[in-house]
């Protein structure tokens, strides 16, 4: 045989080697999905929503090239088995991504996702009833894939806790913070501490905003569940707050191309230990203001809420008020602001209704606080406060400034109230200059009327 000829018979049986080891090994980068749907609780703490949201994920998740198992109304075991079977069948290199939607609970610090059978009679039978959310991550973080992404909607009303201890005791509240183990990207549809409602137009809100967020095109993960969170406080007036915690280093897209993480890092002896780096979403006072994405139109809708909360607020809700405000609510922040200023407490004067225990100076740490963050409806009430006098003494140039700041949010009371502080300054609007007679037109045209005319 010629030299040629033998180099070519090396080839060839170089390739079809590859080939066939190629075809026996697992695939690398594959996409793998349990869903989970806890909703079949007995009455009362039935979750009609929880099973929609485990299908639509479902069907989000295979439209993007995951494998996914589904799986509905799980006891312990069937939990257990759900889990563990899943683990044990990544592939290596896999990216792995788990949904769970249902009742979940904290205790003693530590979270718990909740079987449909499980009876609560004490804390410490909840604890060995229930499936751990820390099992769970570790027998994720023992499989073969190189990242692993859960999804937690299970921060609903939860109807294990005591009814005596609603608005009293906000103790072990929702979900606790959980550091993500080596290679874990954990998203949470609400803050830590805190509770989301199951939702009233067949899916929870947290759910129906990410699936749709998912769907979007070349979005990488970190950026699916900041876009996610922005556009849920918007919709719940801060009401609902979604978090994540990572250990993942670089860009992952979850739609399309290999998982763009950092490897494993490995402990001493071979085991998997943490990496190096981890971090949690920003606190909400540090998220991006999603105010600064309402137009003059829905301001209105914001205004109205505010006010309904504000008249309708009693004094046992004060603490779970002021739980929220705690945690960066903003819109807590302004209700509580609003609510002190007015009077927390309610009595009635004959046909009419009057507030008692105002409080001009909580009501002003509040508003000052919800202000500060940039929130335009509290930058309003403060300019507003300095121009009356009402609690602190008259300035015009504070009034102005935080006017001026609410309106560069397209507020429109923040925009009347400065073309009132302008026609003090120059009764005539007609002497005002171009730029000031062209935002007045503009903030008339918004709202539907002619400006006004001097006569």
């Amino acid at each position: 045989m010629t030299l040629f000829a033998t180099m070519k018979a090396l080839v060839l049986c170089a390739l079809l080697l590859a080939g066939t080891i190629a075809q026996a090994a697992p695939a690398v980068g594959a996409r793998m999905a349990l869903v989970i749907g806890n909703g079949g609780y007995a009455p009362p703490s039935a979750l009609p929503n929880a099973g929609n949201d485990a299908r639509l994920m479902a069907r989000t998740l295979a439209a993007l090239g995951y494998t996914v198992t589904e799986r509905h109304d799980l006891n312990r075991a069937q939990l257990d088995e759900a889990v563990t079977r899943f683990a044990n069948g990544l592939p290596q290199g896999a990216t792995a991504f788990v949904y769970y939607a249902g009742h979940g609970m904290q205790i003693e610090g530590s979270n718990y996702l909740t079987p449909v059978d499980m009876v609560l009679s004490s804390p410490a039978a909840a604890q060995v009833h229930s499936y751990s959310l820390k099992g769970m991550l570790d027998r994720l973080a023992r499989s073969r894939s190189a990242v692993n992404i859960v999804v937690m909607d299970a921060c609903r009303n939860n109807p294990f806790r005591p009814s005596g201890e609603r608005y009293r005791s906000l103790r072990d509240l929702g979900l606790s913070q959980v550091a993500a183990p080596r290679g874990t990207f954990i998203a949470y549809s609400t803050a830590p501490g805190q509770l989301a409602p199951d939702g009233k137009e067949g899916n929870s809100i947290y759910t129906r905003t990410l699936a749709g967020v998912m769907r979007e095109p070349g979005r990488d993960l970190e950026t699916v569940f900041k876009r996610t969170a922005e556009l849920v406080r918007r919709a719940t007036l801060d009401d609902q707050m979604p978090w994540y915690e990572s250990s993942l280093a670089g860009r992952l897209l979850l739609s399309e191309g290999a998982p763009l993480a950092a490897a494993p890092v490995r402990a001493a002896g071979g085991r998997p230990g943490a990496l190096q780096a981890s971090r949690s979403m920003a606190p909400p006072e540090q998220q991006p203001a999603w105010y600064r994405e309402v137009g003059a139109a829905e301001w209105s809708r914001v205004d109205w809420e505010i006010q309904q909360r504000v008249r309708n607020l009693t004094p046992d809700e004060i603490p779970a008020l002021k739980h929220k405000a705690g945690a960066g609510s903003v819109v807590a922040q302004t209700v509580l602001g609003l609510a002190y200023r007015e009077g927390i407490e309610r009595a009635k004067s004959g046909a009419k209704t009057i507030r008692l225990r105002a409080n001009n100076t909580v009501a002003w740490s509040w508003l000052n606080k919800a202000a500060k963050a940039g929130f335009p409806v509290a930058q309003a009430e403060i300019g507003e406060m300095y121009y009356g006098a009402h609690g602190v003494e008259r300035d015009l140039v504070a009034s102005r400034h935080w006017l001026e700041q609410a309106a560069a949010a397209d507020y429109p009371r923040a925009r009347l109230d400065l073309f009132q502080l302008n026609l003090e300054a120059n009764p005539d609007p007609s002497r005002l200059g171009p730029q000031a007679q062209e935002a007045l037109r503009s903030l008339f045209d918004s709202m539907g009327v002619p400006p006004p005319v001097r006569k």
